[in-house]
């Protein structure tokens, strides 16, 4: 994986596709280091997804969100592993969370297969969880034999975000991705990128998170950095 911050591009609407798709190869590329499809949001046909990335390059992050963490996939880790899996060969990254790890060992056995690295994540849109959580799931996430962890959750105060930038500057064997959502959102994205944070994600199209910057504008920030 990269040594320096990384923006990601979320796209989660048919707007966000559409313009992605059409921009020319050096736009994608100016645009985000890695786009993530939101296989739950776009709940678009695997076909017709590769119809429209044909000649893409720009390196694809797979998720299909749990609903429990924001996402609109079915709780079945079945269902949402079948919108993952045959798009497999597409993938630089998958995202599964941490709470559907032990479900989904087919889905990481299937990418392990094929050398694409799997992301594990951990999502709170209320509170950013003690620092015992917080590692905690580092530990989990290295014990199951994952390449990275991503972390987002909300800053209620100063103090959280503090704590998040200790958790992103820490040595850890697994690369970490860690943001804020809330009103500290968008400060702490570029912080903890600074900090160490390996994805930072910004939105194409609509965003999907509370406290993102667009992805074109976070990258052009994170050069800057």
């Amino acid at each position: 994986m990269s040594s320096r911050p990384l923006a990601v591009g979320a796209i989660s609407d048919a707007a966000g596709l559409e313009h992605f798709c059409t921009l020319d190869a050096t736009a994608r590329a100016a645009l985000c280091d890695v786009a993530e499809l939101r296989l739950d949001l776009l709940k678009l046909p695997a076909a017709d997804l590769r119809a429209q990335l044909a000649g893409n390059e720009v390196p694809l992050l797979l998720t299909a969100r749990h609903p429990a963490e924001g996402g609109q996939g079915p709780e079945d880790p079945a269902g949402r592993a079948a919108m993952i899996e045959p798009l497999l060969d597409l993938a630089a990254l998958i995202d599964l969370e941490l709470r559907s790890v032990m479900q989904m060992q087919g889905t990481i056995q299937k990418a392990r297969a094929i050398g694409v690295p799997v992301i594990g994540s951990f999502h709170d849109f209320q509170a950013t969880p003690s620092d015992d959580v917080l590692l905690g799931a580092v530990s989990f996430a290295q014990q199951a034999g994952l390449d990275a962890v991503k972390f987002a959750t909300y800053l209620n105060t100063q103090n959280d975000l503090i704590r998040l930038m200790r958790l992103a500057g820490g040595t850890h064997r697994l690369r970490l991705s860690v943001m804020g959502m809330g009103p500290w959102g968008r400060v702490s994205r570029l912080v903890l990128a600074k900090c160490g944070s390996l994805l930072n994600y910004g939105f194409i199209g609509t965003s999907n998170a509370p406290g993102q910057w667009s992805a074109a504008r976070l990258k052009e920030l994170l050069l800057e950095l």
